[in-house]
């Protein structure tokens, strides 16, 4: 069979037409900078490529080409942020008797605080994270005041509103002096009380809301040897539990032997010099029983009974 010069010609541009395909990805494939956006292409999702594309139209309304976003733009070395006005690594924490607790970013919070009239109810915010049929909500600020309000007397008046750079809470209902600045963890108190110590029952936002001390765990010693000038520096490090001492907790601080039950049902025995220093602390949403000279292995998760001996 003769092919026709109309089928040579389509055959040779055919292979021109290849070769030029396969000659722009093997050049992206190896880094030619101007095939920038074909490697991306092959490398993400085209949904993905789209996205980050608006984004980048929308930086152009703003900013000359020399001065467009790179990396370095935002950040300078290890991730440090150059943001400064805006509070990424602030936080609220949200606990005690709540279905998931948490941690609320202070700009997800309130996310236009250079804005009139910026503020969230605090009961709109509990009520976004489940909270809504509880007994009392207690406060803490960075300079160690907290305030505690009872579920009958917050209004929807009650609100969360910028200050500086974190959050204040004021209430027009309540007495000036409750108008907390600083608030750095919420703690909820709920109606139930699943939790029970020698008998009595309880929960963990009530033992949060109390006596409340803090351990140092699972201390480690570290090293490195420096590249610069071949010295061997040493460290410490370790984690910082809060929590409820158990020995102010139980009926009787001397017993011999500590009886915890745990939310499978199976029961840990432990003597008075292993449950030494021990507290009930609030962990992934869990009662843990903190052993401060043991490893996070040994902690009993999920607490819901405690009988001394």
């Amino acid at each position: 069979m003769k092919l026709t010069r109309l089928s040579l010609t389509l055959i040779a541009i055919l292979i021109v037409v290849l070769v030029t395909i396969g000659g722009i990805v093997g050049a992206g494939a190896a880094g030619v900078k101007w095939l920038a956006p074909i490697r991306t292409a092959m490398d993400y999702r085209w949904s993905f490529v789209a996205q980050e594309s608006r984004t980048m139209n929308r930086c152009v309304g703003c900013h000359e080409p020399e001065d467009f976003h790179t990396c370095r733009s935002c950040h300078d070395g290890h991730g440090s942020a150059d943001l400064a006005d805006v509070p990424f690594n602030a936080l609220i924490a949200l606990a005690g008797d709540v279905p998931e607790p948490t941690w609320i970013p202070i700009n997800e919070l309130l996310p236009y605080r250079d804005q009139p009239n910026t503020q969230v109810a605090l009961l709109d915010l509990l009520a976004e994270h489940e909270v809504e049929d509880f007994e009392s909500v207690s406060m803490a600020s960075t300079d160690g005041g907290l305030i505690t309000v009872a579920r009958e007397d917050l209004t929807p008046e009650a609100l969360l509103m910028p200050h500086v750079d974190g959050v204040r809470f004021a209430a027009p209902n309540l007495h000036i002096s409750t108008w907390l600045k600083g608030v750095v963890q919420i703690i909820v108190v709920g109606r139930d009380k699943p939790l029970r110590i020698d008998g009595q029952a309880t929960s963990i936002g009530r033992l949060l809301v109390g006596p409340t001390m803090r351990v140092t765990v699972e201390q480690t010693d570290v090293m490195l040897k420096s590249p610069d000038d071949g010295l061997v520096r040493r460290a410490k490090t370790a984690g910082r539990i809060e929590g409820a001492p158990l020995s102010a907790l139980v009926a009787d601080p001397g017993y011999t032997l500590l009886i915890v039950r745990d939310a499978r049902g199976e029961t840990h025995n432990l003597s008075a010099q292993q449950a030494s220093g021990a507290l009930l602390a609030q962990r992934r949403g869990q009662v843990v029983l903190i052993l401060p000279d043991r490893g996070q292995p040994q902690w009993i998760e999920g607490v819901v009974e405690v009988t001394t001996r």
